[in-house]
């Protein structure tokens, strides 16, 4: 895979979805995904769960509305590489929004910054910015372990209050906010009770229209489907990624790293096992598409 030229003009949605046509021949697999800002970190883990796979290319195509439509459209089924479709799963399965497209892969967990959550990952970070530490200093140091555990735990409710207000559209800001909003000021990785009462009391207002009432998503029999999910499933890794940012900068000096730089370093870092069942389906996928255009060919 080839880094993309940041010289190049930014492209609208038309064009995002038009620029595998330019690719073909190069590539053994089309990936598409949601962000455009997000094409790089995709490239190093595809790189690495792809070894021996030619990408020259993926496309990110401008959000999840898009690769759906992508997608579908049947004009795209005559492209001769294999086309994989990479979607977070966010809350679609409880929302029963997931698409049932052969394409189309969602991700097991939240999105893909959940698979990063490695504690080795976090040390190889500090280490790249501190070449003389200790690992085992470093590890110690972090408690990566306890403190992502906090940090699931203290996140969780929040969650549960978002996945109701995208059950019920009661049009309050959600996974989309920033992490920020709910921790403290000076202690941006520690969730802030204060700001997760206040989110609490505007989905109470909103929802008391209902019936019966929204009181609270923690206790309420409608949204026991997202209190049951397990910790990776529920809350954003994206939030705690952010939140990690934060408290690894408290105990390291990272320079003027930004957050979008630490999450690469993760994913170059990260042994991303959680992802070998994921990779593998896609493979499989793949096998059998380059098969069958074989039999097709020799049938010609």
């Amino acid at each position: 895979m080839t880094q993309p030229d940041n010289d190049l003009p930014v492209r609208g949605p038309d064009g995002l979805a038009a620029l595998d046509i330019f690719y073909v021949g190069f590539n053994d697999i089309n990936f598409y995904v949601e962000d455009a800002e997000q094409e790089n970190l995709y490239e190093v883990i595809l790189r690495r769960k792809f070894p021996d796979v030619r990408v020259d290319r993926i496309f990110p195509l401008g959000g999840k509305e898009a690769v759906l439509r992508h997608a579908e459209d049947p004009q795209n089924g005559i492209l001769p590489a294999y086309r994989a479709y990479i979607l977070d799963k966010d809350f679609d399965d409880l929302l029963d929004a997931m698409s049932t497209h052969p394409n189309i892969f969602y991700l097991d967990r939240f999105c893909i910054e959940n698979y990063l959550l490695e504690e080795s990952a976090f040390v190889e970070v500090v280490v790249e910015s501190h070449p003389k530490k200790k690992r085992a200093s470093v590890t110690h140091q972090l408690e990566i372990v306890p403190t992502l555990d906090g940090m699931f735990s203290s996140l969780r409710p929040l969650f549960v209050g978002f996945a109701c207000v995208q059950r019920f559209d009661l049009g309050l800001q959600n996974c989309g906010s920033a992490p920020e909003m709910y921790c403290y000021k000076d202690r941006r990785w520690e969730v802030d009770p204060a700001a997760l009462n206040r989110y609490f009391e505007s989905v109470k207002s909103v929802g008391s229209t209902f019936f019966p009432p929204i009181t609270d998503p923690t206790s309420d029999a409608r949204m026991a489907d997202a209190m049951a999910l397990d910790n990776h499933k529920l809350v954003s890794g994206k939030h705690i990624v952010c939140m990690l940012f934060h408290y690894v900068k408290e105990k390291y000096n990272l320079g003027s790293i930004t957050i979008g730089s630490f999450v690469y370093r993760l994913a170059k870092n990260c042994p991303l096992q959680q992802l070998d069942q994921f990779s593998e389906l896609i493979s499989s996928a793949a096998a059998a598409f380059k098969a069958i255009s074989a039999q097709r060919r020799g049938d010609a």
